[in-house]
């Protein structure tokens, strides 16, 4: 039903606000509007924002020192009388080369799953700790950058990245340039085996899912400095019935939203644990669905035995 004169209105109202907001914090229109459209079902407690233990091979990264900048109250100055003060004579490039050294390069950080206790990621770490952020305000200014462009954020959760899209400043968001995903959340098995010229079971749409999935691509597509990004879907029906084939008759619907990204990515890589079913008589006639794609599509699904 086509919209109104009204509806269109406002409609384009709605659009110019965004625009003015968004232009006038320093971020893409479209990752405002897309962070404004998404509601996570679970936002971050104060309670799991406090300092993380460490262990002697990973450090736990705090939530509260990437999201909160430190009191205004602390008593390190970075300038007396206007002239600067111990660690920040040095100059601004040797700080730099410190905040990487310290907060972390090239190194996974590992958002919990469904905020409980973080646990170490299987990537090496280089013990790297966000705790400096918290020195002052000037620390934190100059090397939250350097937190968000130089490492990589893996995921297990969907809503977990919604959520943490939504805490986090949208400039940092903007800033990440590494996204990995290790889903357990979005597939679950739609049920029992069943052996049609081999053993199967088929998996769909975990409740809730389907109507969040865009939202998560929308956010995505709206990070302009983003250039590396792994998708894995965790199998629901694995171990317990490794060896069968894992049948998905909605890939289309799972693989669509993933075209809302427009620019090649350095690394853009979608592994899912269903088979090829293209060739099927009542799918043949359809578009590849990796027709076009941006995405590497992998299907580590077994493969039919006819």
């Amino acid at each position: 039903m086509p919209l109104t004169a009204m509806e269109l209105e406002q409609k384009a109202q709605d659009r110019a606000g965004v625009e003015t907001r968004a232009k006038s914090i320093g971020i893409p229109s479209a990752l405002l509007a897309a962070l404004e459209k998404s509601k996570p079902t679970r936002s971050i407690p104060q309670e799991t924002l406090s300092l993380l233990s460490e262990t002697p091979q990973t450090i736990y990264r705090s939530l509260s020192n990437l999201v909160n900048p430190p009191s205004s109250s602390l008593t390190w100055k970075a300038h007396d009388h206007g002239v600067p003060t111990g660690f920040f004579r040095l100059p601004l490039e040797i700080r730099e080369q410190i905040y990487g050294l310290v907060t972390g390069h090239k190194t996974v950080l590992k958002i919990p799953e469904n905020y409980h206790k973080p646990r170490p990621s299987r990537e090496r770490s280089n013990n790297g700790s966000t705790s400096l952020l918290q020195t002052c305000r000037q620390i934190y200014a100059e090397a939250i950058t350097s937190i968000y462009t130089q490492n990589t954020f893996q995921f297990q959760n969907h809503n977990d990245f919604l959520a943490f899209a939504h805490a986090i400043n949208p400039i940092s968001l903007s800033q990440i340039t590494s996204l990995t995903f290790d889903l357990n959340s979005i597939l679950r098995v739609g049920g029992d085996p069943y052996d049609h010229q081999a053993p199967r079971f088929t998996i769909i749409w975990v409740d809730g899912v389907e109507a969040q999935w865009p939202h998560v691509w929308s956010i995505i597509a709206a990070m302009d400095n983003l250039m590396e990004l792994n998708v894995f879907l965790q199998d629901p029906g694995f171990p317990e019935w490794d060896g069968m084939q894992c049948l998905c008759l909605f890939e289309r619907e799972i693989l669509s939203p993933l075209g809302k990204i427009k620019k090649r990515l350095r690394v853009f890589e979608m592994n899912v644990p269903w088979v090829d079913i293209s060739s099927w008589d009542r799918f043949e006639n359809r578009q590849p669905v990796t027709e076009g794609a941006l995405f590497n599509l992998t299907r580590r699904g077994i493969n039919p035995v006819w």
